[in-house]
C-alpha cells in the first residue's frame, strides 16, 4: 500500500475491492421481480408484526395504572420497563445483531414482549416488574434492528428499482409507522 499513502497523513488506503459486474458497479442491478415482491411482503409482514404486537403492549401498558393500581403495581410494572430500556439501549443492540443478525434480533426482540403480556393474567410485583425488565432489555435491540432492516431492505429494493435511496428508505419508514401506529387504535377497542 505504499503507493496508496496520503500525501498529507499518514493514513494508508486499502486498495479498490475488484468489481466483477458493471451493472452492480453503476448501482444498477436486474435480479428477477419475485426478489421486489419478496422486500415488500418482509417491509409489510415486519410492519403487521409491530401493529400486532403493540395492539396488545400497548393495550394493556395504557392501563397499568388503572388496572393495577393497588401498591403502585403498573406504575412500578412500566417503570420497571423503561429503566431497564435505558439500560440496553446503551449496552445491547449492537451485541445482539453482531451475534444473530438483524432478523434473529428482531425476531428474539419481539419475543421479549411475551412474558409482560402474559403476566397480566396473574399481576403481582414478582410476575410483572421481571417481566417489565425483560421488555425494556428487549425493546432497544428489537427497534435498532427494525431500523437496520427497513434500511437494508430500503437500499436493496432502491437499487432493483433504479429509485433514490433516501426516497424508498422514506416510504419503507412511512408505511410501517402507518401499520404501528393503528395499535393503538386496535388496542383500544
Amino acid at each position: 500500500y505504499q503507493h496508496d499513502r496520503d500525501s498529507n497523513s499518514d493514513i494508508v488506503k486499502p486498495p479498490p475491492l475488484p468489481i466483477e459486474d458493471d451493472a452492480f458497479a453503476s448501482g444498477k442491478v436486474k435480479l428477477s421481480r419475485n426478489e421486489k415482491w419478496r422486500i415488500l411482503k418482509n417491509v409489510a409482514a415486519v410492519s403487521a408484526a409491530f401493529m400486532v404486537q403493540f395492539t396488545a403492549f400497548q393495550g394493556t401498558a395504557n392501563l397499568q395504572s388503572s388496572i393495577n393500581a393497588a401498591d403502585g403495581l403498573g406504575t412500578v410494572s412500566l417503570s420497571s420497563i423503561y429503566a431497564a430500556l435505558v439500560v440496553s439501549c446503551i449496552f445491547v443492540p449492537t451485541f445482539l445483531i453482531k451475534r444473530l443478525t438483524v432478523k434473529w434480533t428482531l425476531c428474539l426482540s419481539m419475543m421479549c414482549y411475551a412474558p409482560y403480556i402474559a403476566a397480566q393474567f396473574y399481576p403481582a410485583f414478582y410476575t410483572l416488574v421481571p417481566a417489565g425488565v425483560v421488555v425494556g432489555l428487549g425493546a432497544a435491540p428489537m427497534w435498532t434492528s427494525k431500523a437496520t432492516y427497513l434500511t437494508q431492505a430500503g437500499s436493496v429494493y432502491a437499487k432493483l428499482t433504479d429509485q433514490a435511496v433516501d426516497g424508498i428508505i422514506v416510504r419503507f419508514f412511512g408505511f410501517f409507522f402507518l401499520a404501528w401506529q393503528t395499535a393503538e387504535l386496535w388496542g383500544n377497542l
